[in-house]
């Protein structure tokens, strides 16, 4: 079923088979239901809710899988962090084993108080590289803001994943699309990857174009006009998602742009929406990947997974991974693999930064 829901992304139905035609009825079904959720909420039958005091600015998607969320979470935050905020970042916690309602993973004071699976791999990312940022776990987002506000006296929150969530009220909704496929295949899961219609985009008062170094002028302007015969008015960023460093078993960081140049050969071990944007990274880079070992998303590697990777390596084989997994890759074989760092480049960085001060 992955594969048949991996060609499902960018590939109609009828264009996949008869098993993929058969989940078009579900889609509609699917559709339906977010549409009557969308409705309560707009209505005011289902209430949204704010805290006060604090300003709310949300970052999600309309498709599943990855669009780059949680390096453009942490670009945002490093930005208004620069602009003189204090800022939490506040998310679902999507795969933690913790119990607890609201989780603080850490506390913006280079402390990191939770750690995986406790805590999850996207959480621990950004706590890792944003040490002077709380982070913080609820499935109730509201709460999660609240404790932003109360705990930390934030006056900003970044709400990572929640276009369609809208049970907490926000100033700010910016909405990531794939520059190269930004709608899919243009149906609804399960048919598709669309969490919503394309209409909900009217929602965004920003859309931003991420991966736009991975596509081509031509493909980028298609995405805009598409974009703007739903919205004509849409704010639209373009952001690039670019590897910046690698870092090493024992912590140290080198420049990714040069680092392959004397590596033969590469595996690399990924559990990410995007493993093919992954591994079309490093070949840009210059890395010569022998194999790919690329699990489903949010995967929780075993000791046995790792080792069945290095059982078969020949000598000098380098073992490459993306950051979040790291997280998820087991303590004892930790200390074979590098990590790729990626960093989100907002190409009109000014213009951004000025979107931001005048909504917020």
């Amino acid at each position: 079923m992955r594969k048949l829901f991996e060609k499902l992304k960018t590939k109609k139905p009828s264009k996949v088979g008869i098993q993929a035609v058969g989940l078009i009825p579900f889609s509609y079904i699917y559709k339906a239901i977010t549409a009557f959720r969308l409705f309560l909420y707009s209505a005011g039958i289902v209430p949204s809710s704010s805290v006060e005091g604090i300003k709310v600015l949300s970052i999600g998607n309309i498709t599943v899988g990855g669009t780059g969320k949680t390096p453009t979470a942490i670009m945002i935050a490093k930005t208004l962090l620069t602009a003189g905020r204090k800022v939490c970042v506040v998310s679902r916690g999507y795969g933690r084993e913790s119990l607890e309602e609201v989780q603080v993973v850490s506390n913006g004071e280079g402390k990191i108080l939770a750690r995986y699976p406790q805590a999850a791999d996207e959480a621990l990312l950004v706590a890792g590289e944003l040490r002077a940022v709380p982070v913080i776990c609820s499935a109730k987002r509201v709460d999660g803001i609240k404790a932003g506000k109360e705990k930390f006296d934030c006056d900003t929150a970044i709400l990572d994943d929640a276009f369609s969530h809208f049970s907490a009220k926000r100033d700010i909704d910016l909405l990531l699309l794939d520059a190269s496929y930004p709608f899919g295949n243009g149906w609804m899961i399960p048919a598709g990857p669309l969490r919503e219609p394309v209409e909900a985009i009217k929602r965004a008062d920003a859309i931003l174009l991420t991966r736009a170094n991975l596509a081509d002028g031509a493909k980028i302007e298609k995405t805009k006009n598409e974009i703007k015969k739903i919205t004509a008015d849409a704010k639209i960023f373009l952001l690039d998602i670019l590897p910046c460093e690698i870092i090493l078993p024992d912590g140290e960081r080198s420049r990714a742009e040069s680092f392959f140049n004397d590596v033969e050969k590469i595996i690399l071990l990924s559990g990410i929406a995007s493993p093919k944007q992954f591994e079309l990274t490093v070949k840009n880079l210059g890395g010569k990947v022998k194999k790919h070992f690329a699990f489903p998303d949010h995967y929780s590697f075993s000791e046995s997974d790792a080792e069945d990777i290095f059982k078969d390596a020949e000598a000098g084989t380098l073992f490459l991974t993306t950051q979040k997994d790291f997280v998820r890759i087991p303590a004892p074989q930790k200390v074979r693999f590098h990590q790729l760092t990626v960093n989100a480049i907002a190409r009109d960085k000014e213009g951004f930064k000025s979107f931001l001060a005048e909504s917020l």
